[in-house]
């Protein structure tokens, strides 16, 4: 192989091509910018990133769950017909593995954008120009001939798909509603990202709920007091506009110490309206709301 290599490991891999009764092998996990190889003594395919059209990581095929602990399945397509490959390693090789097959997919890819299609609630008249995509740790970056932007897995709080981009009604697009973290105001962004080929919106939109799973994962670990979850409440019930002595019943000292503790655990940061919930705060208001209520 002559093109440079970016990922290779040892683990096991299962190739679905329509049997159901095929166990996984053994081998090697290739990849360049180009393909992805998977071999074994035997022999080997060769799964151009070109077909790639969805990853998902832990969940595996019915039928050949009970041989996979941590994997990544790749779909992809092969004459029109879509195909999987589950892939398995140890959890850190699959989370690099999965980061950087990321990266090949989407970085560079062009896309049709239109920046910003709202601020706030209103509707603005951007015009739609053609960008650059390019993908970090939990961040999404757009290059274009007017500017760069760029938003936080962390700041997203909307992710929607649209058929439409400016005049055309054809241009599946994914819709990113985030909060802007460049002003002190707090305000909501919405952008409009719609790359050449549709299976690029549905891995960019692939890749922003992977990196909001995690989030997820992380907020399940953290520990809250009763009086913290009643001031993430009320900061997403009023906006960070209340009076915390009064909520908290507490002396200014008390109240000082909860507030630095759920900014200490990443969960409300202040910004120049007064304090407002980050994306693992919103998470546990959303999604352990009766827990927050108790």
């Amino acid at each position: 192989m002559t093109e440079d290599v970016v990922a290779d490991f040892t683990g096991r891999f299962f190739r679905n091509h329509g049997e159901s009764t095929a166990t996984p092998t053994s081998g090697r996990i290739i990849m360049t910018r180009r393909r992805l190889v998977l071999a074994t003594n035997d022999d080997k395919t060769t799964i151009p990133l070109s077909t790639v059209i969805d990853i998902n990581v832990g969940n595996v095929p019915s039928h050949v769950k009970q041989f996979f602990d941590d994997t990544v399945t790749i779909g992809y397509d092969v004459d029109g017909r879509t195909r999987s490959a589950v892939i398995e390693s140890t959890g850190e090789t699959v989370d690099t593995f999965v980061a950087i097959l990321f990266r090949c997919l989407l970085n560079g890819r062009k896309a049709a954008v239109k920046h910003p299609s709202r601020v706030g609630g209103r509707v603005k008249d951007t015009p739609v120009v053609p960008g650059k995509i390019r993908i970090k740790n939990r961040q999404i970056e757009v290059t274009t001939n007017r500017d760069t932007f760029s938003f936080d897995v962390e700041t997203v709080m909307r992710i929607e798909r649209s058929n439409k981009l400016g005049d055309r009604d054809d241009r599946v697009t994914l819709v990113v509603k985030y909060i802007d973290t460049d002003t002190d105001a707090g305000l909501t962004k919405t952008s409009l990202i719609s790359p050449a080929k549709s299976q690029y919106v549905n891995l960019l939109g692939r890749f922003l709920r992977l990196e909001f799973d995690d989030l997820r994962e992380e907020v399940a670990d953290i520990d809250l007091t009763n009086p913290e979850k009643r001031v993430l409440v009320g900061i997403h019930a009023t906006g960070g506009d209340i009076d915390f002595t009064n909520m908290l019943d507490g002396d200014p000292a008390y109240v000082t110490n909860v507030l630095n503790s759920v900014q200490n655990k990443d969960l409300v940061l202040e910004n120049g309206n007064g304090l407002s919930l980050t994306a693992k705060g919103r998470i546990i208001v959303s999604e352990r709301i009766e827990d927050v209520n108790a």
